[in-house]
């Protein structure tokens, strides 16, 4: 009967301590810009060195659903996927950081080791967690943080300036080059023009429709 292996809190990997709950980063043989991402779930010791139970996380492209034009780069998914072999500890590549995306929209300095995720993915099921997700524009896309958006302060709707026909210096040059200038989307202005305005109880635009996996 093979003996059960004993089982460590923390461990060191070229001069890095590490611990049960880091997420890391793992060697991709086939992909060294694409390393595998993963949350230590588990760390034993296997012969003289240390092996980890991870839990995945999936890149979109991962995904039964691909990527999509809404995930930004760093976009990651967390998932019910607990691998049932060890990884050597000796394949961490480094730490990395998985934010909700409202933190990570909040970070000042972002790096490459720091992502965000909004969805699990059941991987068996091929399912996600959430299903269905806001969307915002005239686009009709959920939001993306490498877009991007501005709000209309009227009805506080967002908008991509390129889906309103201008870059992002153009639109800043003509809605934002003065104090009293300001960007008004055209369901607003026409309210205006006619004198008809936002009704209490009338939906914004950015909650109106939802996109589902």
């Amino acid at each position: 009967m093979a003996s059960k292996r004993a089982q460590l809190k923390t461990f060191e990997h070229k001069g890095i301590s590490y611990k049960v709950g880091d997420n890391v980063l793992l060697l991709n043989e086939e992909d060294a810009d694409a390393p595998f991402i993963c949350k230590i779930e588990k760390v034993v010791v296997k012969g003289k060195d240390a092996a980890m139970q991870v839990k995945w996380f999936y890149r979109p492209e991962e995904t039964c659903s691909g990527r999509r034009a809404f995930h930004s780069a760093q976009e990651v998914m967390a998932s019910d996927h607990v691998e049932i072999h060890l990884q050597p500890a000796a394949s961490i590549v480094s730490k990395c950081k998985i934010h909700t995306l409202e933190h990570y929209m909040e970070l000042q300095n972002k790096t490459p080791k720091d992502f965000y995720s909004r969805f699990t993915y059941l991987a068996g099921s091929e399912t996600f967690q959430p299903d269905q997700i806001a969307v915002y524009c005239k686009c009709q896309m959920p939001f993306n943080p490498d877009k991007n958006m501005v709000e209309c302060p009227s009805c506080q709707s967002w908008f991509h300036p390129e889906c309103l026909g201008y870059d992002k210096n153009e639109f800043r040059r003509k809605f934002y080059s003065g104090p009293d200038s300001k960007f008004m989307c055209d369901e607003c202005q026409q309210r205006q023009s006619t004198s008809s305005p936002l009704a209490d109880g009338d939906e914004d635009h950015e909650t109106s429709e939802t996109i589902r996996f």
